[in-house]
């Protein structure tokens, strides 16, 4: 393995609550219904516009400038780390291998940023840099090109039916992760390659102790 590529939300941070807080700071400002953390469990690993569809049953583009204006600069507040992310890529790097990072999130690089794991990263790919988010594999195909890395020794580590399918068709291997809350057959279904509980359980796939 020479490349490890990771999804953002449930995979590196708890993300839920923070953003159902934001949402619902939307709903608050635009008289929208409020959503509970199933809602947001439901639909976190879409694309910001898919989401606010699906949620809300429309999308206005007021609503994209209202979240990067105030609640995307609240939201860092709020996220917590996946226990063991910190040491696990500080891990990744010393091996020396590539560390890259593909999210639905519009702005991958602010997101790391947001949590202080900019440093560890080669580069860092979102949705607002590819023409399709994910489960298209644009994003994958981005970060690998920009790395010169071969498929054959790249892996993608998601939490999400749309991170394998994404991975499949990118034609790399997908490692789901349990504790985002999808199921694992749902993983396996997707084209998952492996399949653990957490962060903590890659170290013999990644390679290292």
């Amino acid at each position: 393995m020479r490349t490890v590529i990771f999804d953002f939300d449930l995979t590196l941070v708890d993300s839920v609550s923070a953003i159902t807080r934001g949402l619902n700071k939307m709903a608050e400002h635009f008289d929208l219904p409020r959503v509970t953390e199933a809602d947001t469990r439901r639909v976190m690993s879409l694309e910001a516009g898919d989401l606010w569809a699906s949620l809300w049953g429309r999308y206005d583009p007021a609503w994209n400038d209202y979240f990067l204006s105030v609640v995307a600069k609240q939201e860092k507040d709020y996220l917590d780390l996946v226990p063991g992310a910190r040491e696990l890529l500080a891990k990744i790097k010393d091996a020396g291998l590539g560390l890259a990072l593909a999210t639905n999130r519009d702005n991958a690089w602010g997101a790391l940023g947001s949590i202080g794991l900019a440093s560890f990263f080669d580069t860092a790919v979102g949705s607002g840099d590819v023409p399709r988010g994910k489960p298209a594999p644009d994003m994958l195909l981005m970060v690998m090109d920009q790395m010169g890395a071969d498929p054959s020794q790249t892996i993608y580590v998601g939490d999400a039916v749309f991170d394998m399918q994404a991975a499949r068709r990118a034609g790399i291997r997908g490692v789901g992760l349990l504790e985002g809350g999808t199921p694992r057959e749902d993983l396996v279904k997707a084209g998952a390659w492996r399949v653990r509980d957490s962060l903590s359980d890659l170290g013999d796939i990644i390679g290292i102790v």
